[in-house]
């Protein structure tokens, strides 16, 4: 889960894919939004926990992250730590170093089982052997804006799924996202989200859809309206008995789109 632009829906959508696919979510936005909408009211234990973030613990140790067992109809989860923080400031408090690469730009390395590497290439490397360990699809959910978090979420990706909301701020966005990564993802897959029932948004509609605006590697998937119920949900919409109406629109939108990316994902 990707975007340049914050607001968007990205980490509520994050979890509810990740329990569409039964996937293992590895929240890497160092706000921990995800982990905040997965834990409630004790999202400050997993963000504050004692010791360092559990994704740079891996790293260092050559392990396989631990998730949180899913429940209520939360998908498992590997939760932010406030220790990311650091790692989008110029002091990272020893967490990690500033090197220079063979290329001449700043790169931020950590350590690992075999060594300081760079956090992107970590990530993108230690990603695909958890998958493996767990024997389940991963999302992954960056931070907006880009840097080797994001970085290494998208190196490691069979689908970047790209949020965006239709309108004059995220559209944009997008267009210069996708001129500037598309040689670095495999396949990407576009996501209009809080998509209203109004004029400008049927306009925004039009711009998206026209040829030569979502271009290979990415293609336009299934659009995921506003709702109240997704909006304001305070546990997961899969959770609980029977769904009512507007709970079963909104996870059979949901539920596109995770079809979707599985099928790009098997390209």
């Amino acid at each position: 889960m990707v975007q340049w632009k914050g607001g968007v829906g990205k980490s509520t959508l994050a979890v509810h894919l990740a329990a569409a696919l039964d996937a293992v979510l590895v929240d890497l936005e160092p706000w921990g939004g995800a982990t905040a909408w997965w834990a409630g009211g004790r999202s400050r234990n997993l963000w504050q926990a004692a010791g360092p973030a559990p994704v740079l613990r891996a790293l260092q140790l050559g392990r396989t992250p631990r998730p949180r067992a899913g429940e209520a109809g939360r998908p498992r989860l590997v939760p932010s730590h406030e220790q990311l923080l650091a790692l989008t400031e110029d002091a990272t408090n020893g967490i990690a170093a500033w090197a220079w690469s063979a290329d001449g730009r700043p790169t931020l390395m950590v350590n690992t089982s075999h060594g300081p590497k760079p956090l992107a290439d970590a990530l993108r490397d230690a990603i695909p052997r958890w998958a493996t360990e767990w024997g389940a699809h991963v999302l992954v959910d960056t931070p907006a804006g880009f840097g080797p978090l994001a970085d290494g979420g998208v190196a490691a990706a069979d689908v970047v799924v790209l949020p965006v909301t239709l309108d004059q701020w995220a559209v944009p966005a997008l267009r210069k996202f996708m001129a500037s990564y598309a040689p670095r993802v495999r396949r990407g897959l576009v996501v209009p989200n809080r998509v209203r029932a109004r004029v400008v948004d049927d306009r925004w509609a039009e711009v998206i859809s026209a040829d030569g605006v979502v271009q290979e590697p990415f293609v336009l998937g299934p659009p995921i309206q506003e709702s109240e119920v997704l909006h304001a949900a305070r546990r997961p919409l899969s959770a609980g008995p029977a769904p009512s109406a507007a709970r079963a629109t909104a996870l059979q939108q949901i539920q596109r789109v995770a079809t979707r990316a599985l099928e790009l994902a098997e390209r």
